[in-house]
């Protein structure tokens, strides 16, 4: 009986100290409101091949793509970020900072980002992108931070952007126009 007890009470601690390491580990995932967006962002850009069943863009930092980018002299200009703030409830993540500069992308500029409502800041620059700048962006509470393509644009229209990143956008533009 006293063996019969003692496996029994193996048993349970063996499962019990299971489930708690197995729950004590759940990695952060990103809001699936926000991953459904991904893709739409993606196909308004032109992404091609992305794959946002690989792992979670927000653990990998970017986006799994099969992108052709045309040859640029210097590698270490192209750039696929994304950053997320994991702090909410629920180790549930939501993207702040958007970066695909240098992509070669061809789509245009995506008005989904708008339903991301984290964005803190977006980079597209050194793309093919075409269009106006979405006023859906304008709806975007956090956003502080956005260089895009040389395209029009109201600065008076997006209220949370900071007088000092208006001047980089600004410049940005500028520069553009010279290249």
């Amino acid at each position: 009986m006293l063996t019969v007890f003692s496996v029994l009470f193996l048993l349970f601690t063996i499962i019990t100290s299971f489930f708690a390491i197995s729950t004590k580990y759940v990695s952060s995932a990103l809001h699936p409101d926000e991953l459904n967006v991904l893709e739409k962002i993606a196909t308004t850009l032109g992404i091609e091949g992305l794959d946002l069943s690989y792992r979670d863009p927000c653990d990998l930092g970017a986006l799994k793509m099969m992108q052709e980018v045309d040859v640029v002299s210097n590698l270490e200009k192209r750039n696929n970020t994304i950053y997320c703030d994991c702090s909410f409830n629920n180790n549930t993540c939501h993207i702040t900072t958007i970066v695909l500069k240098t992509l070669s992308l061809p789509g245009k500029l995506p008005p989904e980002l708008s339903q991301l409502p984290y964005l803190r800041s977006i980079e597209l620059c050194r793309n093919y992108l075409s269009g106006t700048i979405p006023m859906e962006w304008a709806l975007l509470p956090h956003l502080t931070s956005m260089l895009a393509p040389s395209l029009s644009l109201s600065l008076s229209d997006i209220h949370t952007l900071q007088s000092s990143w208006r001047v980089t956008f600004e410049l940005s533009r500028k520069l553009a126009l010279r290249e």
